[in-house]
């Protein structure tokens, strides 16, 4: 985020960062799917209720964050995230975040380490008991200090690690006992 953008209300900030990232009005929560993008093959996910709910939660943590889309980027939001709160009883949002932490912790694991520390110190927007208009509503400046008005977190940075490097794996893992037990059955 560029110093002279630090003034604008959130609000402000999230409508450009969703026209720089070409994600659609309001991020794409009007479209029937969402499509998480692996270099230059793209792969549709339902955009289920849920998820238009509250897709803006983490859209507020790359503003805050002043991370990017890359996957680098979202290795690092996740890590953030997950330190900073959680996402309650969001279970979808727990595992896509899980994931993308594991991924992180795979290729990038000094930049995930540290947005986990910085995330301990901070809440998120879910967790800091703002409605999405009272968020939208503040400059990121604002944003930034309400949400660092918190006591640091004992979470243990290497115990997620490993819990979202597992998660990563786990589809792998999965995908290859069903490959080997097709392979033995012809």
């Amino acid at each position: 985020m560029d110093a002279k953008n630090l003034n604008w209300t959130t609000g402000q900030a999230i409508q450009d960062f969703y026209d720089r990232h070409d994600f659609g009005e309001d991020g794409g929560i009007n479209e029937k799917y969402a499509w998480i993008k692996f270099g230059f093959i793209s792969i549709p996910i339902p955009n289920a209720e849920s998820r238009r709910n509250n897709v803006y939660l983490h859209d507020v943590s790359h503003i805050v964050t002043g991370h990017d889309t890359t996957w680098k980027g979202e290795s690092a939001v996740s890590a953030w995230e997950i330190a900073s709160g959680g996402w309650k009883n969001l279970y979808i949002p727990w595992l896509l975040t899980l994931w993308a932490m594991g991924l992180g912790v795979l290729f990038y694991p000094t930049s995930v380490l540290k947005s986990f520390r910085q995330g301990l110190t901070m809440q998120n927007a879910l967790a800091c008991g703002l409605s999405k208009q009272e968020i939208y509503k503040l400059s990121i400046i604002e944003l930034r200090q309400f949400l660092s008005d918190k006591p640091k977190s004992s979470k243990n940075p290497y115990l997620w690690m490993l819990i979202s490097f597992i998660t990563f794996l786990t589809p792998f893992l999965i995908g290859l006992f069903i490959i080997l037990t097709l392979l033995k059955l012809f």
